[in-house]
């Protein structure tokens, strides 16, 4: 067993550490950054998600800006997330999803970077959740929902340091939290995939479990990742809500919290699930402690 294997059973198994296993981040990211420059000659200067998407070298990250928190008394500056234009294919890919990529017109002449750099400085409210979310995520697409209430965010296994997170068109309560949200969840989505390809969770298998997220019957490595990434996001608030925030924020991060719970609580008897290895056993335990 390798010294980072090791490293996630320590994390898994250790409850004092938050479930965004701060401790694992740098190593993941190290091997993930590796592992592409040995598959595609890419490193993080010139890491662009066309270039995972096409499996070839190209241009450095052509960014439309980059972003980080600003953080009063901070002794130094938070390391930034690249904004980058949205491949064309994979807008065609989920030409259905409900959202679009912003022109860059549109960005440039709106409130939407402004509410995902409030989103960012939300996340560093918890200092390890901006670290690791900022060391998972290469590139951050932008895309503009078809309905500013719903939220539309995604992110692709086989591209391991890119999240697409939809902003709201306009300034609306609690959009910042909401974006946040999305952001936290798609890089926790890369961040158990990068512990897959160290450690199995889950044994092969045809069976599906449902899903109360999706509200449909999926793989159970599938719910594995849904639970994962909503306990994170659950601490997260859990936190959050201690800091310094407006009473109307607390009160949405309690309902979120109320609603995650009732959702972890109608999908509990997945802790059954026979299809876990040791790993996977430990992490659902861990969960759901």
């Amino acid at each position: 067993m390798s010294s980072l294997q090791n490293l996630i059973f320590s994390a898994i198994e250790n409850p004092s550490s938050p479930v965004w296993f701060p401790e694992l981040t740098e190593q993941l990211v190290t091997y993930g950054w590796k592992n592409i420059h040995e598959k595609y000659g890419l490193q993080e200067d010139n890491y662009s998600t066309e270039a995972i998407f096409h499996g070839r070298i190209g241009n450095s990250i052509n960014t439309t800006t980059r972003l980080s928190p600003t953080i009063q008394n901070s002794t130094s500056p938070l390391r930034s997330i690249n904004i980058c234009p949205m491949p064309e294919e994979i807008v065609v890919m989920y030409s259905d999803s409900g959202a679009k990529p912003y022109s860059s017109e549109i960005l440039q002449n709106s409130t939407v970077l402004q509410c995902l750099q409030e989103s960012l400085e939300i996340l560093a409210k918890i200092p390890t959740v901006y670290v690791t979310v900022s060391r998972l995520v290469a590139c951050l697409h932008i895309l503009q929902p078809e309905d500013d209430d719903f939220d539309i965010s995604y992110s692709l296994p086989n591209i391991p340091f890119s999240i697409f997170v939809s902003v709201p068109s306009r300034r609306m309560e609690n959009d910042v939290l909401r974006v946040a949200e999305a952001i936290l969840h798609e890089a926790m989505h890369l961040q158990l995939t990068l512990i897959e390809q160290f450690v199995l969770m889950i044994i092969e298998t045809n069976e599906k479990y449902f899903s109360p997220w999706k509200n449909e019957h999926r793989h159970p490595r599938g719910v594995l990742h849904a639970i994962y990434v909503f306990c994170v996001i659950k601490q997260f608030f859990e936190l959050l809500i201690k800091q310094n925030i407006s009473t109307s924020s607390i009160q949405y991060l309690n309902k979120r919290c109320d609603v995650i719970s009732n959702q972890l609580e109608e999908i509990s008897d997945f802790m059954n699930c026979p299809f876990f290895t040791e790993a996977g056993k430990s992490l659902i335990n861990r969960l759901f402690i």
